[in-house]
């Protein structure tokens, strides 16, 4: 039985064991003591042969505007398993956007792009933070309404607390924590979704 992991996109540093050119996305475990580290071209050939699954070329990336008309370019990562396929847009910095969409291993790969792309022109035509200025010209975040979506990522500088992904910008829980202090006394309320669920 083959066991799938994915690595950490800041892991890859290794190249692909199959094609020996591109760098090492995935780890197949066949066994307790053999392993193959493959990029994701290669992963999802090789899982689409197992799960008799058809790969449809498509784009690499695209381009769209965010609330405030800039341009923001992102990766698409297709990912095939046994619980269908996965694509992932990844905005083109660290930190940046990210949406993710997941359809049936016979779904519509063309369609499931589309609903991708939707999904992140969707994202990012809305604005959660807003910047002011203070008389004294200390620069200040506060919310743009009475609601945040975001999304948790891994903060590099602590191992214990995450960072917050808002308008394709990190804040730190503690920044988070100053914008909210003018809701003092109201009430909150937070649930976690899946990074494939729609989030309205």
């Amino acid at each position: 039985m083959i066991e799938l992991k994915k690595n950490d996109v800041g892991d890859c540093m290794s190249r692909c064991e199959h094609c020996e050119s591109n760098k090492t996305r995935h780890v197949l475990s066949i066994s307790k003591d053999n392993s193959l580290h493959l990029c994701s071209d290669c992963y999802n050939e090789l899982m689409a042969q197992e799960l008799g699954v058809d790969v449809e070329l498509m784009i690499d990336s695209f381009s769209l505007k965010d609330y405030e008309g800039t341009s923001r370019t992102f990766y698409v990562e297709k990912r095939l398993g046994p619980m269908g396929i996965f694509l992932e847009a990844n905005e083109n910095k660290e930190y940046g956007y990210r949406f993710a969409v997941h359809g049936e291993l016979n779904c519509d790969q063309q369609e499931l792009l589309n609903k991708l792309i939707a999904k992140a022109r969707r994202g990012t035509r809305k604005q959660y933070v807003k910047e002011g200025v203070f008389p004294s010209g200390q620069r200040y975040n506060t919310l743009a309404t009475n609601q945040i979506i975001g999304l948790l990522e891994c903060d590099k500088a602590s191992d214990r607390i995450p960072l917050v992904i808002i308008d394709g910008k990190p804040f730190t829980w503690d920044q988070l924590g100053k914008m909210l202090m003018s809701y003092e006394g109201f009430q909150i309320k937070i649930e976690i979704f899946d990074e494939t669920d729609d989030v309205e």
